[in-house]
């Protein structure tokens, strides 16, 4: 006898064909054939039993068997405590007499001991719409004789004692074995990808235990509906190793966890031409040459195919024919006997499917915006910085004839997702069209050029001049302003409200500059590197806010956060004959990736800084506004900077204007009690924050909001599918770190090994889909692992529980140690550590 716990991969077969047990299929025997009636009660027999009592009604192929509903372990029993409870039960189990009627299904179905059974759970809250719960109970394989039986019975009730101290209700379904040479998982649909056009197989050789406990990745197979290949994903391991590890899993019975049963005598009704069955009743291995190959005996020289078309096109119409059945796409577990025969082995809902973008979903990415905003935004930063910013390019795309006006207004350029900017790429032009071929003969984007050609012409004269007009009105605004304390509050919101006015120019003007004007070879960053390098050659331990208080230019290399403090890069000064000096502003452009590649990180460091500057923070208070007039003498002077850089740099320093203006305004709202902290002013929208400052109201769902927590930065090219669900664009090859996404979503969090008490943000990385983990996936904000199947029970749990999981991923439990930040995307397969 083989105790099976199914959280490591059990998983059974149906019944239909061969004669039923003799048992009664009343109420008042609780021991019920699967082919009567009331086996098709979920709440009698349980959902799995229920499950292939309809489907072998249907005429699916489904295996004979019984079920022992919950009351006929003690109403059979000598005891006859008939109300007992489960403890009860297990107990009642040991007095079961020889003539029961427990007994003589055991004896019909088993035929006196003579063939093997398996022996299930089948609880009402297993296989349901909402949750499958695969792999939480103990099944027991390979069991031989009367005593034998009895024991497994009791192992199966046990299980149904959960870790929270109550007990699940549970029936027991009990088939024959089969020995399978091929078996897996069909899904009617495609899980992963969230398709239903589709049909995704996963299978192994021998039984599926192997794959649904994620020991083996398995072959994967794509089909249409009407079972024509699309798709093929050969497993990691080679055909020997497979062939070898089948072997060892369908060979000597008991010695691993599998779900082979033995075929009935009769042939079923969906099966090919049966092969001359072996005698006897054992379930040894059987001694034709085609065995031995499929167990790896002998090995052919040009292996055999898994699955052949035929039998693609025989599983393809299984899962249209459940689909029929239970209303609805099915999770079916299958496998082909060696005579050839399909058999069923499982069936129950697809509890989870990916999110899938609508068709015409927008094509999204950080990059064109991720050096001015890189960080995680609160809403209000989102009203101060994103919303001036999509405006601004709105305009330019218009004005150049790159996009219908009516689009535009739809669908805005720059876009906030959960708290990161990010910009469509289309519109901006930074992807090529999705068909190159209609995109050249659509006339309409050319008719638009042809008709923007003659403004375009004329603003390429006249947009430098525009540009500092421009700049010199947003010079004379900031210096005429005063301290943020000395502001009325009437002035104060008048101000804030010139800063998303004037940020709207900026960033149009900005856009057009980078697209009519020649490339400049001098850069705002160049130059605040530049200035950096000087002032802290001159004095290192000078504190961050007084440099940028004497040179307002370094603000270039730092993005804007209401609450985080600033926190500028550290510099990279030139060598000369082995002393340092500052780079001049020749070597500007070389400085200019480095000098991003330094703001971002700098950016995300202030966007997750753990402690925030207080808004009456004495630096902001008493440091002058930035100015032209107070820069360093460099080679290169703020003023003398060209259009576009000229106008990158006053994006900066009105942002920082608006940083110290709303923490002024939160201090007040602090000071009449409006707010209890003056952080909580970022959950505001901005028309809220306007009214809190002019009336004093809040929202009435103010108190419920909640800071927003840390999130995986987006990828590089995503699509929102519904409720704002990120889905990555597949990339054609998988990267260096990455794997195959088997539950959709993003996390980030600590990387953990499963050993001992796990951080809050715990990533589990481990070298296999072990379903024993299944009872920490409420809690884990990813799931890596080096092998395993999208169909394997813990990748099914996880999308259940929407946690971001990649399998294959190599060497991960070496590469990715304990106390690791990783990010993963369970949709495309990325899993990037911090840094990389």
């Amino acid at each position: 006898m083989t105790t099976l716990d199914e959280r490591h991969g059990e998983h059974g077969e149906g019944a239909h064909g061969g004669a039923p047990p003799r048992s009664g299929g009343t109420l008042r025997s609780h021991v019920v054939a699967l082919n009567r009636p009331t086996a098709a009660l979920p709440l009698l027999t349980g959902s799995k039993a229920a499950h292939l009592a309809r489907a072998a009604g249907a005429g699916l192929p489904v295996l004979p068997g019984f079920v022992i509903a919950p009351g006929a372990r003690a109403s059979d029993g000598s005891h006859g405590g008939a109300g007992a409870e489960e403890a009860s039960d297990i107990s009642a189990i040991s007095d079961i007499s020889e003539g029961s009627a427990l007994s003589r299904a055991w004896a019909e179905l088993s035929r006196h001991g003579a063939r093997p059974l398996v022996v299930r759970s089948s609880s009402p809250q297993e296989d349901t719409e909402e949750s499958s719960l695969a792999g939480q109970f103990d099944s027991v394989l390979d069991v031989r004789g009367w005593e034998e039986f009895r024991a497994a019975v009791r192992t199966v009730l046990g299980s149904a004692r959960r870790p929270e101290g109550d007990s699940a209700p549970m029936a027991v379904l009990v088939q024959p074995m089969l020995r399978a040479r091929v078996g897996g998982v069909l899904f009617g649909a495609d899980p992963v990808a969230g398709r239903t056009d589709r049909m995704l197989v996963s299978a192994v050789r021998g039984g599926p235990d192997t794959l649904v406990s994620g020991e083996q990745p398995g072959t994967s197979y794509w089909l249409s509906r009407w079972g024509r290949l699309l798709r093929t994903e050969s497993a990691e391991e080679g055909e020997a190793t497979e062939a070898k590890g089948a072997a060892e899993a369908g060979g000597a019975a008991g010695t691993r966890r599998e779900r082979e049963r033995r075929p009935p005598e009769e042939p079923n009704d969906s099966a090919r031409t049966p092969r001359p069955a072996q005698p006897g009743g054992t379930v040894g291995p059987r001694k034709s040459v085609r065995s031995a190959e499929a167990s790896g005996a002998l090995r052919p020289a040009v292996p055999e195919p898994l699955l052949t078309a035929s039998e693609l096109r025989r599983l393809a119409r299984l899962a249209r024919r459940a689909a029929r059945v239970f209303g609805g796409p099915q999770d079916l577990e299958f496998g082909f006997d060696e005579d050839g025969r399909l058999w069923l082995f499982q069936s129950r809902p697809i509890t989870a499917m990916a999110a899938r973008p609508p068709r015409g979903a927008r094509l999204l990415g950080p990059g064109p915006v991720a050096e001015t905003l890189p960080g995680q935004l609160e809403p209000l930063e989102e009203d101060l910085w994103v919303a001036p910013m999509a405006r601004g390019l709105s305009f330019a795309l218009h004005i150049g004839g790159r996009a219908p006006r009516r689009h535009l207004r739809t669908a805005p350029v720059v876009t906030a997702v959960g708290g990161r900017a990010a910009a469509d790429l289309r519109l901006l032009g930074a992807v090529p069209p999705r068909h190159p071929r209609l995109a050249w003969l659509n006339p309409a984007p050319g008719a638009r050029r042809l008709g923007a050609s003659w403004r375009v012409g004329q603003l390429t004269e006249t947009l430098p001049g525009l540009t500092t007009d421009l700049v010199a009105d947003v010079d004379r605004r900031l210096t005429e302003t005063p301290p943020t304390a000395e502001l009325p509050t009437a002035d104060l919101i008048s101000t804030l409200r010139w800063t998303r006015a004037v940020l709207v120019s900026l960033h149009a003007q900005e856009a057009l500059a980078g697209a009519l004007l020649p490339e400049p070879h001098v850069t705002a960053a160049g130059t605040a590197l530049a200035t950096l390098t000087e002032t802290r050659y001159r004095d290192r331990n000078l504190p961050d806010h007084q440099v940028v208080a004497a040179d307002p230019v370094i603000l270039a290399l730092t993005a804007p956060s209401l609450w985080g403090d600033l926190r500028l890069p550290p510099p990279e000064p030139a060598h000369r004959n082995g002393s340092t000096a500052a780079p001049s502003t020749d070597s500007a452009p070389s400085a200019i990736s480095s000098a991003s590649a330094a703001s971002a990180a700098s950016a995300a460091a202030t966007a997750t800084a753990s402690t925030a500057s207080s808004v009456s923070d004495p630096h902001h208070d008493t440091a002058p506004l930035p100015s032209p007039h107070r820069t360093a003498s460099v080679s290169v002077s703020p003023g003398s900077l060209p259009p576009r850089e000229a106008l990158r740099l006053r994006i900066r320093w009105v942002q920082e204007l608006q940083v110290r203006l709303v923490r002024e305004a939160a201090r007040r709202l602090l000071v009449r009690g409006v707010l209890g902290e003056a952080r909580r002013a970022g959950l505001l929208r901005w028309k809220e924050f306007v009214t809190a400052l002019e009336v004093g109201g809040l929202p009435r769902d103010f108190e419920e909001r909640l800071p927003r927590t840390a999130s995986a930065s987006l990828p590089d090219r995503f699509r929102l599918a519904n409720g704002g669900v990120v889905v990555a664009e597949r990339a054609a090859g998988r990267s260096g770190e990455g794997g195959r996404g088997v539950s959709g979503g993003r996390g980030i969090g600590t990387v953990w090994d499963g050993a001992g008490t796990g951080p809050p943000d715990a990533v589990l990385v481990v070298r296999t889909l072990d379903p024993a983990f299944a009872p920490l996936l409420p809690h884990l904000a990813g799931l890596v692992a080096q092998t395993g199947s999208p169909l394997s029970h813990l990748a099914v749990l996880a999308r259940e529980f929407g946690v971001p999981a990649v399998v294959g991923v190599d060497d991960a439990v070496r590469r990715f140690p304990p106390g690791t930040r990783l990010t993963v995307d369970g949709a495309c397969g990325d899993v990037r550590s911090e840094g990389s």
